[in-house]
C-alpha cells in the first residue's frame, strides 16, 4: 500500500503540473491570434509601404520634354530683332516697359533687348541664365554682354514644344540634385507643419486640435496631417477620410520616418504635392507649379511667388494665381503672416512680399507645337535611347527644330492649301507635307505632315508613300553623268518611244503631247521632258539607276523597268529630301535626324544611339553638275514660276507630277538648306495640278520667309569640273561658223574632243577653249580662209 500511495501521490504531482486544456487551448488560439494579427498587419502595411519607399529612395519619375534648337546670338553677326522677340514670346517671356527685367522678363531698348534669362536644359548641361544686354547696329549684334560681361555668343531659351507624359495629363519637373530653395521650404513649412523638424511623422497636439474640431462640427472638417503624412496619403493611400485610413497612415508615416532623413521627406514631398492645373494639365510638384505658374524654377521665385504656392496646397484651384487672383493673395499674405510670426523670415522682407501684386506668369506646360515632329522625334528618342522610358525618365530632349522656320512651314502649308483650293475647287481638299533639312548634317529644320493634326494625325512626311514623278528624274541623270554615260550638253532625243514591258508596250509621252526631237540634256532635265529621261535610264542601265537612288538615301521598293526612270514608284517626302540633300551636300549623303542631344533628368548630358555616318553617295563634280542643270529650273524651266513668286536667290530645284496630278511635288535647295513640298489628296484622287501649280507656290512662300538676311550662299564649285564652249545644237565644241555659242561644264576629262559637225568645214575654226579642253589646231591655210570667209559666232 505504501508503494501503491507513493505512486499515486507522485501520479497527483504531474497532473496538477499540467495546466488544464482549455488553458492550452486559449494560449495557442491567442498566439496564433496574435500571429495572424501580426501577418495581417504586415500585409496590411507591407504594400503601401514598398510604394512608398520606392517612390521616395527612388528617382523622381517626370515626363520628358522636347524644345526647340536655341536661337544663338554672336557678336559681329546678323540679328533679326523681330525673330528675337517672337522666339522670347513663344517661350513665354514677359515684356515689360522701364522696369528691370526680372526672371523670364525682356525689355526692349534702343538697339535691342534686356533679356532675364531663365536657367534652362543646353546640350553640355544647364544654361545658368543670367540677365543678356543685346545691341545692334546696321542688322548687326554690336554689343553682347551677360550680367555685364562681354561675351563671343549667347542662347536664348528654346521653345518647349511638347511633353511626353503617355496618357497622363500631368506635368512633373522633379527639384534637381542639391539644396532645397529656403523660401519656398520656409513658407510651406509655416503653411502646412511648422514642427515638421520636431517630429517624428505624426504631430500629436495637431491631431487633438483636428479631432476637437471634427467633434464640435460633428463631421470630420479638419485634418491633422503632417508633412509626412500628407506624403504617404499622396503616394500610397487613398483620399478616404476614415479612422482606419488614418491608423495606416501614422504607422506608415512613423516607417518614412525612421527609414528616410528629413530632407529626403520634404524633397519628396515638394516633388509630389498637387498644385492645380493648367492647360488642362494637372501640375505635379513645385518645380511643375513654378514654372506654369510664374515662368521660373522653384529657387528663381520671390518671396511673394513661394508664399502663393505655399498658400495654395490646401485648395490649389480655389487660391489659382491665375484664376482667382484675389484668394491665391489672401492665401498668399496669411502664409507670409505666419512665416514672420515663426520667425521664418525678416519682417521687414516679408512686408515687400506682401505689398507685390499676385503676379501670374502662365507659362505653356503642354503645349501642342509641331505636333507631327514632335511624334516623330519621338519614335526617334525611342529608337536612340532604348532604355528609357521618355514618359517617366525626365529628360530634356533638344531637337534640331528652328521654330522661326516651322512657323514659316506652317503658315505656308495652311496658306498655301488655301491657294490651291481656290485654283482648283473641285479636287478639294488637299494634304500637304513640307520638310526643310541643313543638307551639311542632315538636321531637320522644319517639319509639317499635314494641315490639321487634329483631324488626321498621319504623318505625311515620313509616312506617305506617293510617285514622285519627275522629282525622280536627277538620279537618273546623276547616275548617267557618273557614268560618263551622258553630260549636260549630250543631245537626248525626244520622239516617241515604244518599249516591250511585261507583256505590254510602255509608251511614255508628256503632257502637252508634243515630241521636240534632238535637245540638250540640260534643257530636257530643265523643262522635264519625259521621253529623253526614259531613253536615258534605259541607256544608263536601270539596275545603275537604283544602285544610286539607294545610295542616295531611296529605301522604299523599286524595280528595275522602264517606267522607273519618270518616277513611278513612291517615296516619302523624308526620302526624296535625303536625295537632293546629297545634290545640295555635293554628294555626300547627310544622316536625316530630328534630335541633337538629351539631358537626363540629373542635368547631365544623355548619351544617344550615334547618328550612322555621313555617306558619298555621288562624286562632287557629278552632284555639282546635277545642281548647275537644276538651277536652271528655276530661271528657265518648270519652275520659273518661282521668279514671279518673289523667289530671287540662284537656288536649285526640280518639279514634279504624277499621273493625273494625283502627286505635285517641289524639291528645292541651296548649299546650307533643303525643302521638299508634297501636296495631294489622302485619297490618292486625282486633281489636275502640276508640282509647279501646288507644290511650287507653298516652297516659294517658305524659302521666301526663312532667307538669310544675306541672302542664301552660292553654290561652290568643287575641283574636277572644265568649262568648254560648245554648239548646244550638237554638243560638240563650237567652231566659228556656229551660230550659237554656249559655255557648258564637264566632268575633267570627259568635255568633248570633236568639233561641231553642223557647222564645220574649211570656213570653220575651233573656238578657243579654256585650260583642260584638248582643241584642234587648224593649219596656215585654213585660217587664212576661215578668216576671210568666216562669220563670228554669237555667244550665249
Amino acid at each position: 500500500m505504501g508503494n501503491g500511495e507513493a505512486m499515486g501521490g507522485r501520479q497527483t504531482t504531474r497532473a496538477a503540473a499540467l495546466p488544464p486544456a482549455w488553458v492550452l487551448r486559449a494560449v495557442v488560439g491567442g498566439a496564433a491570434a496574435a500571429v495572424l494579427a501580426a501577418v495581417a498587419g504586415v500585409v496590411w502595411l507591407a504594400a503601401p509601404a514598398w510604394r512608398l519607399f520606392a517612390a521616395v529612395g527612388g528617382a523622381s519619375a517626370a515626363p520628358s520634354h522636347l524644345y526647340a534648337r536655341s536661337l544663338v546670338l554672336r557678336r559681329g553677326e546678323g540679328i533679326d530683332r523681330e525673330r528675337v522677340r517672337r522666339e522670347l514670346d513663344a517661350a513665354a517671356y514677359r515684356e515689360v516697359g522701364v522696369a528691370a527685367p526680372d526672371v523670364g522678363e525682356f525689355r526692349p531698348v534702343p538697339g535691342g533687348f534686356l533679356v532675364h534669362l531663365r536657367r534652362f536644359p543646353g546640350p553640355h548641361g544647364p544654361d545658368g541664365g543670367g540677365l543678356l544686354d543685346v545691341r545692334s547696329a546696321g542688322g548687326l549684334v554690336t554689343r553682347l554682354e551677360r550680367d555685364g560681361a562681354a561675351v563671343d555668343e549667347a542662347a536664348l531659351e528654346p521653345v518647349l514644344l511638347a511633353t511626353y507624359a503617355g496618357d497622363a495629363r500631368v506635368d512633373r519637373r522633379p527639384l534637381p540634385p542639391g539644396g532645397l530653395p529656403e523660401p519656398l521650404v520656409h513658407a510651406v513649412l509655416a503653411a502646412e507643419d511648422d514642427a515638421f523638424f520636431s517630429h517624428r511623422g505624426v504631430s500629436v497636439a495637431a491631431i487633438a486640435r483636428a479631432a476637437w474640431a471634427d467633434l464640435r462640427a460633428g463631421a470630420v472638417v479638419q485634418g491633422g496631417s503632417t508633412l509626412t503624412q500628407q506624403l504617404v496619403k499622396n503616394l500610397a493611400l487613398s483620399d478616404e477620410r476614415t479612422l482606419t485610413r488614418k491608423l495606416r497612415e501614422a504607422a506608415l508615416a512613423g516607417l518614412l520616418e525612421r527609414r528616410f532623413s528629413k530632407r529626403e521627406i520634404l524633397r519628396a514631398y515638394l516633388d509630389t504635392v498637387y498644385l492645380g492645373s493648367h492647360d488642362g494639365v494637372g501640375l505635379i510638384g513645385v518645380g511643375a507649379a513654378a514654372r506654369a505658374y510664374f515662368g521660373r524654377d522653384p529657387d528663381e521665385l520671390s518671396l511673394a511667388q513661394a508664399a502663393t504656392l505655399a498658400g495654395m496646397i490646401a485648395a490649389p484651384a480655389r487660391a489659382s494665381p491665375i484664376a482667382h487672383p484675389d484668394r491665391a493673395r489672401a492665401r498668399r499674405d496669411w502664409v507670409l503672416r505666419r512665416m514672420a510670426s515663426l520667425g521664418f523670415m525678416p519682417a521687414e522682407e516679408v512686408e515687400r512680399a506682401a505689398a507685390a501684386p499676385v503676379a501670374a506668369a502662365p507659362t505653356p506646360v503642354a503645349p501642342a507645337r509641331a505636333p507631327y515632329f514632335a511624334a516623330a522625334a519621338r519614335l526617334e528618342a525611342r529608337a536612340r535611347a532604348t532604355d528609357v522610358p521618355l514618359e517617366r525618365a525626365g529628360l530634356a530632349l533638344l531637337s534640331t527644330l528652328d521654330w522661326r522656320d516651322q512657323e514659316a512651314a506652317e503658315a505656308a502649308v495652311s496658306g498655301g492649301l488655301a491657294g490651291v483650293e481656290r485654283r482648283a475647287p473641285r479636287a478639294a481638299p488637299f494634304e500637304a507635307a513640307l520638310v526643310s533639312l541643313d543638307p551639311r548634317d542632315g538636321a531637320v529644320l522644319a517639319y509639317v505632315g499635314g494641315r490639321d493634326w487634329t483631324a488626321s494625325q498621319f504623318d505625311r512626311v515620313a509616312d506617305a508613300h506617293r510617285q514622285a514623278g519627275s522629282a525622280f528624274k536627277p538620279i537618273v541623270y546623276a547616275t548617267a553623268f557618273a557614268l560618263g554615260v551622258a553630260a549636260p550638253a549630250s543631245i537626248l532625243d525626244d520622239s516617241p518611244l515604244a518599249v516591250p514591258a511585261g507583256g505590254t508596250v510602255w509608251q511614255p509621252r508628256d503632257d502637252d503631247g508634243e515630241f521636240r526631237g534632238p535637245l540638250p540634256a540640260r534643257v530636257a532635265l530643265e523643262t522635264s521632258r519625259n521621253l529623253p529621261a526614259a531613253r536615258l535610264g534605259i541607256e544608263t542601265g536601270l539596275d545603275a539607276v537604283i544602285a544610286t537612288a539607294r545610295a542616295m538615301g531611296v529605301t522604299s521598293p523599286l524595280e528595275a523597268v522602264p517606267a522607273l526612270s519618270l518616277g513611278a514608284f513612291s517615296l516619302t517626302p523624308r526620302e526624296l529630301a535625303t536625295v537632293y540633300a546629297t545634290l545640295a551636300a555635293q554628294g555626300v549623303r547627310p544622316p536625316v535626324h530630328l534630335l541633337a542631344a538629351a539631358v537626363g533628368a540629373d542635368g547631365e548630358a544623355l548619351s544617344l544611339t550615334p547618328l550612322p555616318q555621313a555617306e558619298r553617295a555621288l562624286p562632287a563634280p557629278v552632284a555639282f553638275l546635277l545642281t548647275d542643270v537644276l538651277r536652271g529650273v528655276l530661271d528657265r524651266g518648270t519652275g520659273q514660276a518661282a521668279r514671279a513668286l518673289g523667289v530671287e536667290d540662284p537656288l536649285a530645284g526640280k518639279t514634279g507630277t504624277s499621273n493625273g496630278g494625283r502627286d505635285a511635288w517641289f524639291a528645292g535647295y541651296s548649299p546650307d538648306r533643303v525643302t521638299v513640298v508634297w501636296v495631294g489628296r489622302d485619297d490618292d484622287a486625282p486633281t489636275g495640278l502640276s508640282g509647279a501649280r501646288a507644290a511650287l507656290p507653298l516652297w516659294s512662300q517658305f524659302t521666301r520667309a526663312v532667307r538669310p538676311p544675306g541672302g542664301y550662299p552660292p553654290f561652290v564649285e568643287p575641283a574636277g569640273l572644265v568649262r568648254a564652249l560648245i554648239d548646244p545644237a550638237s554638243g560638240e565644241l563650237a567652231t566659228t561658223r556656229c551660230p550659237d555659242v554656249v559655255e557648258e561644264l564637264f566632268l575633267a576629262g570627259r568635255a568633248p574632243r570633236a568639233t561641231c559637225r553642223l557647222h564645220g568645214g574649211w570656213l570653220a575654226l575651233p573656238v578657243a577653249q579654256g585650260d583642260g579642253v584638248p582643241t584642234e589646231r587648224p593649219g596656215f591655210l585654213r585660217r587664212l580662209l576661215a578668216g576671210l570667209f568666216g562669220r563670228h559666232p554669237k555667244q550665249n
